[in-house]
């Protein structure tokens, strides 16, 4: 899957009240669909768009020229925290999931490159059994 935002778990607007409260939410399928096709008001005028990991946030004034190729358009593979959007899953339960893979994918690499010194070692010890045995072979 592309890592853009409209994919993402973690794309999200956000609505502030008379009284400065924020309130932040997912996008739905249907604006994010909406955004996949190059509409830049996929949102109401009283939302802006952020990422709720915090990598970006659109603010108070919109660069709505720059909205479809900043959500629909920018590779951010490596670049952020991305998770996968479902429609049923909470933030904070995608915050966790998110840092559980990104830890296994860690993991998963060290222990490749454990693998490869274990065989490298392996390998060694065995040249040296080998030489080991042809001198014996060969000083009697």
């Amino acid at each position: 899957m592309k890592h853009i935002c409209t994919n993402c778990h973690f794309f999200a607007k956000e609505y502030r009240d008379n009284n400065g409260t924020a309130y932040t939410n997912s996008l739905s399928k249907e604006e994010r669909d909406k955004a996949k096709q190059g509409k830049k008001d996929f949102v109401s005028d009283s939302y802006s768009l952020n990422c709720y990991m915090g990598v970006w946030d659109e603010g108070v004034s919109p660069d709505l020229e720059n909205r479809i190729h900043r959500v629909v358009k920018l590779n951010r593979e490596d670049k952020c925290f991305f998770f996968s959007y479902d429609p049923s899953m909470l933030f904070k339960a995608a915050q966790e999931l998110q840092r559980r893979e990104q830890e296994y994918h860690r993991i998963t690499k060290s222990n490749m490159y454990t693998r490869i010194g274990l065989w490298i070692a392996s390998g060694a010890l065995l040249i040296n059994a080998l030489i080991g045995l042809m001198r014996l072979k060969y000083d009697c």
